[in-house]
C-alpha cells in the first residue's frame, strides 16, 4: 500500500510537468498544502484520474502507476527519501566522538 505522502508528492509531480511549470519555492509550497489538504478519497481519485486508472483503484496497480513517476528534486525538500531532506553523514560525529 503506498503511503499518502507518496501519492502527494507523485501528484504534485504530475501536475507539475502536465502544466510544464518551473514553480520556486514559495509558489511549491503552496501547491503542497492544496494537495495535503485534499481528503483521501478525491487524492485517490484524482491520482486514478491523473494515470488512467479506474477508481476505485487497486492499491498495487496505484503502486506501480506512482513508481514510474518521477518527483522534481524540489517537491522533494525536507521529505524523508529525498536528497534535499537526507542528513550528511560525513558531517556528524562518529561513534565515540564529540563535536568540539
Amino acid at each position: 500500500m503506498t503511503d499518502r505522502s507518496t501519492k502527494e508528492r507523485k501528484l504534485m509531480a504530475l501536475m507539475i510537468s502536465d502544466l510544464e511549470l518551473n514553480l520556486e519555492e514559495a509558489e511549491m509550497i503552496e501547491v503542497e498544502q492544496e494537495v495535503r489538504s485534499l481528503p483521501d478519497e478525491e487524492l485517490d481519485r484524482t491520482l486514478a484520474s491523473r494515470l488512467d486508472l479506474p477508481y476505485p483503484v487497486d492499491e498495487q496497480e496505484m503502486g506501480r502507476a506512482l513508481s514510474r513517476i518521477e518527483v522534481p528534486e524540489l517537491a522533494l525538500k525536507g521529505e524523508p527519501g529525498g536528497d534535499a531532506g537526507t542528513t550528511d553523514a560525513s558531517r556528524e560525529p562518529r561513534a565515540g566522538e564529540h563535536r568540539g
